[in-house]
């Protein structure tokens, strides 16, 4: 889904901006659970919760804080769509909860299931592909042993 054409050249403009001062909620849209944590181990004081949609049922994890130094002075919000993240939904004890409920967790709650996470995707067990040979290094190779 792609953010609407408003929402873009805001974008735009924040990002050539020399300076930032943000007086009021900011709220962040976050692709996987390690920037969760990222945003865990910087704000101060976060209040961590897991909920269920109303009508899609969809699952999300949303850390929040209150901010009161530049750049922004506000309460900040970072949400994780979990459809995407089930095996991190999972390993954070949260399959029994049902749309429109919610349950607050603890940072820590949040580290150890990363923590449980393995390194390849569930299904993914194969070794990464080879690179091709390069017929340069096998001629350099040939021309060495000759």
């Amino acid at each position: 889904m792609y953010p609407a054409k408003e929402a873009r050249e805001l974008a735009i403009l924040l990002r050539i901006s020399r300076e930032l001062d943000i007086v009021g909620d900011v709220s962040a849209q976050i692709d996987n659970p390690s920037e969760l944590i990222a945003w865990v181990a910087i704000l101060r004081n976060p209040a961590v919760v897991a909920w269920r949609a109303e009508g899609s049922g969809h699952r999300y994890l949303q850390v929040t804080a209150d901010h009161r130094r530049a750049p922004v002075r506000g309460r900040i919000a970072a949400v994780l769509a979990c459809e995407q993240h089930r095996e991190f939904w999972q390993a954070l004890g949260l399959d029994d909860l049902r749309p429109r409920e919610s349950r607050a967790l603890t940072t820590a709650e949040l580290r150890n299931a990363w923590d449980v996470m393995p390194i390849t995707p569930l299904g993914r067990e194969e070794s990464p592909p080879e690179p091709p040979a390069d017929e340069s290094s096998e001629s350099v190779a040939a021309s060495a042993d000759g």
